[in-house]
């Protein structure tokens, strides 16, 4: 079995300025685990588990997505997912053109032609930074709330169909396929 996503990949310039914002908005790391800058990245489908054969069906059925033009985008926000209104993920939403919604749109029609389901949730471009497992301090949530990100355009040309292998300290990635966007 092998656990797959599909990415959109932010170029590596711009990982490095989410850093130094999230660090610029809150110094104290103390007992924090954030993302380390390699694993910065859109989740465009989650796909999961899933047996070795059907990986080249995945790669197959997502062919299409080299068609697509490069996409246009800009940081946005950071927010918060809650779980009984406790902050449990911190995280930077993107802006980007239709074309996004539109691409995970296909991504979805086309994997559910090989008998992936398509996801029930509206996609919310945003990148994971932080995944909180305990209490934070208080003004954590509002320093990161009323932190202004400055306008950053780029151009993401990159969607990657990548593994996720769970391990002891934590997941590593591996790119098995990358699609240029062109």
């Amino acid at each position: 079995m092998r656990r797959i996503f599909i990415a959109l990949k932010i170029p590596e310039y711009i990982q490095k300025e989410i850093i130094s914002y999230r660090i610029k908005a809150y110094s104290d790391y103390q007992n924090l685990k954030w993302e380390p800058i390699n694993k910065l990245h859109i989740t465009l489908k989650f796909i999961g588990d899933v047996q070795n054969d059907i990986v080249d069906k995945i790669i197959d059925a997502l062919g299409f997505i080299s068609n697509y033009k490069t996409l246009n985008c800009s940081l946005d926000n950071f927010g918060f997912f809650s779980i009984k209104k406790e902050p449990k993920i911190l995280w930077l939403g993107l802006k980007a053109n239709p074309e996004l919604n539109k691409l995970v749109k296909d991504i979805n029609n086309a994997l559910e032609k090989i008998s992936i389901l398509k996801d029930e949730r509206n996609f919310k471009a945003h990148l994971t930074l932080l995944r909180i497992k305990g209490n934070v301090q208080n003004n954590f949530i509002e320093l990161f709330k009323n932190y202004k990100i400055p306008e950053e355009n780029f151009v993401a040309d990159e969607i990657a169909i990548v593994e996720s292998k769970l391990l002891h300290k934590g997941s590593k990635y591996k790119d098995i396929k990358i699609l240029k966007l062109n």
